[in-house]
């Protein structure tokens, strides 16, 4: 402690003090000429080191006094209550381990405060104008009220503005329109009430403007506008803080934080850039998490590992850094793989309780607060990898903006409700590998351009779902576009997977590389498939239904014009139709116009629909053109013998032609015979001329109607005869081999 000043030396100035200290009436040196008051004198008083009249009660009420000298109550115990207002100390006081009832320095000034392990047993108040032009040091200090620091002003612009690391507020921390210059410290501090930081500003962008981690906070977290917009020059780090009920960042500001060395590694190559300005990896937040309403983050948001019980707002944000853009496009015009991946978002593993709501204003109407919302931006990759949503999640309307990248990265993500993509206009891919959504995959209307460039310099799906589980629809309809086309490989789907007019496939803009696949569907299922394209813009590129099983088909003559063909095999549904309505003879020119090379499931798959369905002559012709394909690519004797079998019995589907060709033959063998009689080939038998009955026993192998062998057959007759028996033979043939496919086949 300082020296201790006797009463007779105490000036005129300090003398008052005392009378007023000993009744405890407020004392207002406004209009003094001297209003110098030394700290020992004030230390004095509040520690009883000058005696008091009988029934004195004292409390120290000072307005506009000049403190000189240091006020040290390091240690001491002061039982009376302690107001100064608009008073300047020339030293930082010191209060390290004080037991204080009560201590109030509204629109004070003071070059620091030193009070570590301080104890107030009512309200700290630091607020109205109190100015702090030095460290205001309450690490671990205690305070049995409410911490009040609106309006304050606190300055120690290369350290330390604020340090309140393991703090403890029973009531709340009130710091609206807080000025601070340098960092804000709240490390394991607790707080029973909430902390209100609306319209404050945080300015340390050399190092974190809010340090909170492991921050309890009873209440509510409010770091949002009202009479001013928070403002953060620097990181805001919240990493494994506990927050009883909402914490809002709505409208918020928070900029120019310093990159770091830590670096997030990206799947399946490269590293993540991490400029972090909101770190709330590991948060748990009972309420929502309202990022919203104007929130800009100039740099990445980090939810890793976070629990949030209610909902994550995030409509009218902004995320990332808009420049980085110009390098990403860069590389994607020149065909080049991004190994530096900027993120906006970094929410692996994050579980939300309600909703994730991203999405912008729903024709144009305003929202429940009065406001009308837009979309989120993000400027670089939001990663939502591991995440689970028990609600549903909406990015409709929103910007994301990654070219070359995956813009939006969501392998494994697992929503309960509906993921909404409607209407997104993302630069970059969206991957959702081995993703489950409980009910709607919706991406109607959604621009998928600029898809990510692999190390080879090859384009990526604009929507990657390969092995995602959708519980009822896969809507990719109603403007749908990725230039990069759509992978969903293995992908299940409760009800319908629809494409009704998705543009698939071509490039984003003029000398941009392109994809090979415009769709990639292998093993897909679900109940009902529309792939009923533009017929203005059919697929460009290779689409891909192999081994597809669906119960219902609808496709139109956009999808058999796919510049890069399509792969049927093992394509298995148990009907099909187009919009318009095409005959079967279209049907086969399509497969015909896909499968320049034959192959055999197409022809059977669509004749086993045609057939179940009761459309057996459709079915036939099907079947027949099978065939026909078939033998069309063997050695001349096979297609000889295939031409053959197609104009006498159909390959087995016409037995009827074999009736036709027989009764053409026999009745040309009649009337030739008519016209030329034999004579008997042994003398001694008299068989009767017969001529019909002769043609059909010459047509007719194996079966002996008395007629051959009866008859000397010489001249043309003897041609004639022998062209009836090899007709014959032929016929039973084609029809042998015939039945024998058809009841193969049954």
């Amino acid at each position: 402690m300082t020296d201790y000043v006797p009463l007779s030396a105490l000036t005129d100035t300090e003398r008052a003090v005392r009378a007023a200290f000993t009744t405890g009436t407020h004392l207002d040196l406004t209009g003094r000429a001297d209003r110098a008051v030394r700290a020992p004198v004030l230390a004095a008083l509040l520690t009883d080191a000058y005696p008091l009249d009988d029934g004195a009660m004292p409390a120290l009420r000072l307005d506009r006094a000049v403190v000189t000298g240091r006020l040290d109550l390091e240690g001491r115990r002061v039982r009376h209550v302690i107001t100064l207002r608009r008073c300047h100390f020339d030293q930082a006081p010191i209060l390290r381990m004080a037991r204080l009832t009560a201590l109030s320095l509204r629109g004070c000034h003071t070059p620091g405060l030193r009070a570590r392990n301080l104890r107030v047993s009512s309200d700290l108040v630091l607020e109205a104008g109190f100015t702090c032009n030095g460290v205001l040091d309450l690490t671990d200090a205690t305070v049995d009220g409410t911490l009040r620091l609106s309006g304050s002003v606190l300055r120690n612009p290369k350290s330390g503005a604020l340090l309140g690391a393991r703090l403890r507020v029973s009531g709340s921390v009130q710091a609206v329109a807080l000025r601070a210059f340098g960092e804000v410290r709240l490390r394991g501090a607790n707080v029973g009430g909430s902390v209100y930081l609306t319209g404050a500003s945080l300015v340390h962008p050399v190092g974190d403007a809010l340090e909170a981690t492991g921050l309890v906070v009873t209440g509510n977290l409010l770091c949002d506008t009202g009479g001013g917009r928070f403002d953060a020059a620097g990181a805001v780090v919240l990493a494994g803080a506990r927050i009883g009920g909402d914490a809002v960042f709505s409208g918020a500001y928070l900029h120019d934080a310093q990159a770091t060395d830590s670096q997030v590694m990206v799947i399946p190559r490269g590293v993540a850039e991490d400029h972090t300005v909101l770190d709330a990896d590991r948060v748990r937040v009972d309420g929502d998490v309202k990022l919203d309403a104007g929130f800009t983050a100039v740099g990445a948001v980090r939810l890793r590992g976070a629990r949030i019980g209610g909902h994550v707002l995030l409509s009218g944000a902004t995320i990332g850094i808009p420049k980085v853009v110009a390098r990403l496009s860069a590389a994607f015009a020149a065909g080049r793989a991004v190994d530096s991946v900027p993120v906006a978002l970094v929410a692996d593993g994050v579980e939300v309780g309600g909703d994730v709501e991203a999405r912008g204003a729903v024709r144009g109407r305003i929202d429940s607060d009065g406001e009308r919302r837009s979309a989120l931006r993000a400027y670089g990759q939001v990663r939502l990898v591991d995440a689970v949503v028990h609600g549903s999640a909406s990015l409709s309307g929103a910007r994301l903006h990654a070219p070359a990248i995956d813009a939006l990265f969501a392998d494994r993500l697992r929503v309960g409700g509906t993921l909404f993509l409607r209407k997104v206009r993302i630069s970059g891919s969206v991957r959702l590998q081995n993703a489950n959504i409980g009910s709607t995959l919706d991406c109607s209307g959604a621009r998928l351009l600029k898809p990510r460039i692999r190390a080879n310099g090859t384009v990526k799906p604009s929507l990657d779902a390969r092995v995602a589980t959708v519980g009822k629809d896969l809507l990719c309809s109603h403007g749908f576009r990725a230039t990069g086309g759509v992978r969903v490989r293995l992908v299940e789907v409760g009800k319908m997977a629809t494409f009704a007019g998705a543009r698939l496939g071509g490039r984003s803009g003029p000398g941009h590389p392109v994809a090979d696949k415009a769709l990639s569907a292998y093993g897909l299922t679900a109940q009902e498939l529309v792939l009923a394209f533009s017929p203005r813009r059919p697929p460009k590129g290779q689409i891909v239904l192999t081994r597809v099983s669906a119960v219902s088909v609808i496709d139109g003559p956009a999808l058999w014009e796919a510049d890069g063909g399509i792969d049927l095999e093992d394509f298995t549904y148990q009907a099909i139709s187009s919009y318009p309505n095409v005959p079967v003879q279209t049907r086969l020119a399509w497969l015909r116009a896909v499968q320049p090379d034959f192959a055999p499931g197409p022809y059977e798959q669509l004749a086993a629909v045609y057939s179940a369905g009761g459309d057996e002559e459709l079915a036939q012709k099907v079947q027949l053109e099978r065939q026909r394909r078939r033998y069309a690519e063997l050695h001349l004797a096979g297609r000889a013998w295939g031409r053959l079998q197609d104009w006498t019995v159909g390959y087995g589907y016409r037995p009827w032609l074999a009736i036709v060709w027989l009764t053409l033959f026999w009745l040309l063998g009649t009337l030739w015979f008519l016209g030329h009689r034999m004579v008997n080939l042994d003398v001694d038998v008299n068989p009767v001329w017969n001529p019909p009955l002769l043609a059909t026993d010459l047509l007719l192998p194996i079966i002996d109607l008395g007629q051959d062998n009866k008859w000397r057959m010489v001249g043309p007759s003897q041609w004639i005869a022998g062209a009836l028996i090899a007709v014959g033979w032929i016929l039973a043939t084609t029809v042998a081999a015939g039945a024998t496919r058809v009841l193969k086949r049954g």
